[in-house]
């Protein structure tokens, strides 16, 4: 004989077994006490099922919805953009630093040599020097200081933006 479960008898309530099936089921509920219990609580919880009215949505909803996913996404690309724009912004920094580094030693260069690739070697010493002097004590805190402010005002304006995205 077959094992009743609550799927097989959910298909036996619903009808969406063969005959032969629905013979099966039937014999096994009318020979076991246990399984009709089961049977009749599953056929009650159908019924009730049924009763219960269908949930109706307004003729809006669907646009409405698509609406807040296109916000989310523009909200998401806008905030992909702010990354990316503080991220190159501190790159830029970054480079004019090291222009301004590389700009003063070709300018305080000898001027005895006309390649500059050839004294930027030889002089790697003066150059180092030069970084050490840049990033001493009391300038290491004004690039930090700068840093941390570009940082401060680059997260207010995140916050801010991600506050407009989420009123909308």
């Amino acid at each position: 004989m077959i094992e009743l479960n609550d799927d097989l008898l959910n298909k036996y309530i619903d009808g969406e077994l063969d005959r032969e099936m629905m013979e099966q089921i039937k014999e096994k509920l009318e020979s076991s006490h246990q399984d009709m219990m089961k049977y009749r609580m599953l056929l009650s919880v159908h019924n009730e099922l049924k009763k219960m009215p269908a949930e109706e949505v307004s003729s809006s909803f669907t646009s409405n919805l698509m609406l807040k996913v296109q916000r989310s996404l523009k909200s998401k690309r806008e905030q992909n953009f702010f990354i990316v724009s503080v991220l190159s912004l501190f790159f830029l920094i970054c480079v004019g630093i090291i222009g301004y580094l590389i700009a003063n030693y070709i300018f305080t260069a000898q001027p005895n040599s006309s390649d500059v690739v050839t004294q930027f070697t030889e002089h790697s010493e003066d150059f180092i020097t030069l970084l050490k002097n840049f990033f001493s004590k009391g300038n290491i805190s004004i690039i930090g200081s700068v840093f941390s402010f570009i940082l401060l005002i680059s997260g207010y304006f995140f916050y801010d933006s991600l506050k407009h995205s989420k009123q909308e």
